[in-house]
């Protein structure tokens, strides 16, 4: 490539925000090129915006162009493509095509039942042959658990509240004199306890 296409796509790539990829291209460009101090004063501003994060990774972006011989995919890396997204069943089924072309790999064989584990499966369950687990023990009528229980859930008791002492009584129908009637009926049931 020539020197005038590196800078071109290192520009294009600082546009884009690859930065790394931007940085490649430069260095290439200052191979071709060593003493051009523009190009290499223009790489240390590109260089200047890179995060430290960026710097320790070095994970570089996908190229902007496919390298020669490689414009389709191998089925091993279609599979890892497919498994690294999620979806087991494809990621399988390239396994499985990648293994027909190559039977004696034992990674291939390895990664396909990896895959064939993830995969969800397309039959129903066989219910007949599960594992069989026993139920908690009941009472005859009253559905309680004879599993013993904290001494806070065994006093504690969630019937609803007892009507107002006098019969009579009408229950308030302001909220304010509502609250503050339960507050006393509280209260009183704290005091006798």
């Amino acid at each position: 490539m020539s020197p005038a296409e590196l800078e071109q796509r290192a520009e294009r790539a600082v546009r884009r925000g690859e930065l790394l990829v931007a940085l490649e291209h430069f260095d290439a460009y200052l191979a071709q090129q060593p003493d051009d101090e523009r190009v290499r004063q223009r790489m240390e501003s590109v260089r200047a915006l890179l995060q430290p994060s960026e710097l320790v990774s070095r994970r570089r972006a996908e190229p902007e162009e496919p390298e020669p011989g490689h414009d389709t995919l191998s089925d091993a890396e279609s599979g890892e493509m497919h498994a690294s997204a999620g979806r087991f069943n494809d990621a399988a089924a390239a396994y499985e095509r990648a293994l027909a072309a190559n039977p004696k790999s034992d990674l291939l064989r390895e990664r396909l039942d990896e895959q064939r584990a993830l995969a969800r499966p397309t039959a129903k369950a066989d219910l007949g042959h599960a594992e069989r687990l026993e139920a908690p023990e009941t009472t005859l009528g009253k559905g309680v658990s004879k599993m013993p229980r904290s001494a806070k859930a065994v006093g504690a008791s969630f019937a609803p509240i007892s009507s107002p002492p006098a019969k009579n009584a009408a229950r308030p129908k302001d909220r304010v004199k509502l609250l503050e009637s339960l507050l006393e009926r509280i209260r009183s049931s704290r005091r006798k306890a």
